[in-house]
């Protein structure tokens, strides 16, 4: 059996951040146009992020300390986002296999060189 590798080393969740049933309910209850971020005790850089949009799906984002590692992704599932969040809090990598990523962090670097 593989095991997942940190997402880098020293990941884990801030204090803060809601586990278990309590990220479930918090996601589960998030109202459209809300959101919801998890951050990485270990840099301020790193984070997970769901936004619950107006027309009803969910938003799903992770960056991994940089700006050019901020990937975002689209569903209809509720329970995938929750999944994909405990798998962050967890501080693996294999939650961001259940989907197609893209890169916004481009979006953010183009910007600055521009």
């Amino acid at each position: 059996m593989d095991i997942d590798p940190l997402a880098h080393p020293g990941h884990r969740p801030g204090d803060g951040s809601p586990r278990g049933t309590a990220l479930e309910k918090a996601v589960l209850n998030l109202p459209r146009d809300g959101n919801l971020v998890l951050e990485c005790a270990a840099d301020e850089q790193c984070y997970a992020q769901v936004w619950h949009r107006p027309d009803g799906t969910y938003q799903l984002e992770y960056r991994d300390r940089a700006p050019a590692e901020h990937y975002l992704t689209r569903t209809v599932s509720a329970e995938k986002v929750v999944a994909a969040l405990q798998g962050w809090t967890a501080g693996g990598a294999g939650w961001r296999d259940a989907f197609q990523w893209d890169s916004i962090g481009s979006w953010f670097t183009d910007s600055q060189g521009a």
